[in-house]
């Protein structure tokens, strides 16, 4: 038994003990089913929005010690590309309240400190009667560590800086309170477009799809754009040491050389899916992928009016947590978690989580923690030949989109909370002596690293439940 076994033993049985001294203190709180919140204009077919920007850099960025996140730890700032920023829209039909989306530069946050932001704009959500502030985060690999996981090695530590964490927390409530403040009447357009080119990935299944949510004021004045594609915001690569936005930054900064227009952007199924090489150097690459999205976005000539009518359902739920080491990171207050006893996991552990539902006139958007594969969304999972177990799609989730019993749902992923990955079931591959602490490699020799960082392997028939759940009482 080798040292990795040792230290899996170890993890497991320190996990565990944890999730018996959580049954100790009794049940988890109770989850309740969260009925749909509906708002509708009956009178002109507008919507009010509006929108407010904010940088996020910190004034000591290379004077301080900050890690970049997303790759490994114990990997220090040592310059800056390009700044990070949040940003928020306002949306509203002018009848009992709306809603706040805010797309941030940043890796990610956990539903614990969501909820401590949610917290801190109580008093603005009942003047305003905000049904839902929905934080997506682009998940930036060259962005500062806002979740722990990417802290000093040995001995662990978090790679959070609590200062800065602060100023985060402070720009997002200052932006949903300036987003309603700038609010402005206008229309509210669906459009998309198809991009392969950009997706640099051989998978079975890809959207390569760019949306486009387009608000434009009736008063002539800037448009509003809430852009989403699934690829990862990691092409400035794992050697990048300097503050990046990744490809979101270089393609709002092309969208604004053409045309004056408020710029969001979250991502969609993300898991697997990168920008293509389209030039070595990893910054020219970055800089290429994002004006090429750029142009999609501003070629897109399918726009749909949407009716000003909105259907809201914020629905909390427990994922069972299997992944030892995640949960001794929790143990370890490397990253915050809100998490209880669970029954349904063997560590006796589970994550208070959540995903939200929003349609806006008939466009169904659904908003999920972690990051997920494009075939447990949108269909087009792997057959027995071609799975990771041998084993044959019918054990795997139904697809969202399916689900939905709509093609063209929008997946905000890695919003509100940070799950990690969705790996759908028959292409799951666990090491067979340190599952979820080492990757393994599958009966086509092909590497999978994706389970040691999501919850458990079975996190996606969890999710596809949840959402069944609510398109039942929310759809027919």
């Amino acid at each position: 038994m080798d040292i990795a076994d040792l230290a899996t033993k170890l993890l497991k049985k320190v996990a565990t003990s944890k999730g018996k001294k959580f049954a100790k203190k009794g049940n988890a709180p109770v989850v309740e089913a969260a009925q749909p919140i509906r708002m509708k204009n009956k009178t002109d077919n507008c919507y009010n929005a509006g929108f407010a920007m904010k940088e996020i850099m910190p004034a000591d960025v290379t004077a301080k010690k900050y890690y970049i996140a997303g790759y490994r730890m114990d990997h220090p700032v040592t310059g800056v590309n390009d700044p990070l920023t949040v940003r928020a829209m306002w949306l509203d039909c002018k009848d009992g309240g709306g809603i706040v989306m805010v797309s941030a530069d940043i890796i990610g946050l956990t539903g614990y400190d969501v909820k401590t932001v949610r917290d801190s704009l109580s008093d603005f959500t009942k003047e305003t009667d905000c049904k839902l502030i929905n934080i997506s985060c682009t998940h930036s690999h060259a962005s500062i560590d806002t979740v722990g996981y990417w802290g000093r090695l040995m001995p662990p530590q978090s790679g959070m800086d609590d200062e800065y964490m602060q100023l985060v927390f402070d720009s997002i409530k200052q932006v949903c309170i300036e987003a309603y403040k700038n609010r402005k009447e206008g229309k509210l357009y669906i459009g998309s477009v198809r991009v392969p080119e950009v997706i640099g990935d051989g998978r079975a299944a890809v959207n390569d799809k760019l949306t486009r949510l387009r608000f434009v004021p009736t008063d002539g004045s800037d448009e509003t754009w809430f852009l989403n594609f699934g690829a990862h915001p990691n092409t400035m690569g794992g050697d990048c040491t300097k503050v990046s936005a990744d490809y979101p930054y270089y393609l709002r900064e092309a969208i604004n050389k053409v045309k004056p227009v408020n710029v969001l952007f979250s991502v969609g199924a993300i898991a697997s899916v990168n920008i293509e090489d389209v030039a070595e150097d990893r910054v020219e690459r970055t800089k290429l992928g994002g004006e090429m999205l750029a142009k999609a976005a501003l070629g897109i000539d399918n726009d749909e009016e949407l009716d000003a009518e909105m259907t809201i359902v914020h629905q909390p739920y427990y994922a069972p947590i299997e992944n030892y080491v995640l949960a001794f990171m929790f143990i370890l207050k490397l990253c915050h978690s809100r998490a209880y006893h669970c029954a349904e996991s063997s560590l006796g552990l589970g994550l208070l989580t959540e995903m939200n539902y929003i349609k806006l006139g008939k466009q169904k958007i659904l908003t999920l923690g972690g990051e997920a594969f494009a075939e447990g969304v949108y269909g087009g999972y792997f057959d027995a030949a071609n799975s990771g177990t041998g084993i044959g799609p019918e054990v795997n989730a139904t697809p969202l989109a399916e689900i939905a019993n709509d093609p063209d749902l929008i997946l905000f992923g890695v919003s509100n909370d940070m799950t990690g990955y969705m790996v759908p079931s028959n292409n799951a591959v666990l090491h067979p002596t340190q599952a979820y602490l080492s990757s393994s490699r599958d009966n086509l020799d092909r590497n999978h690293y994706h389970e040691t960082n999501g919850l458990s392997v079975e996190i996606t028939h969890v999710i596809a439940k949840v959402f069944k759940d609510i398109i039942d009482r929310t759809e027919k």
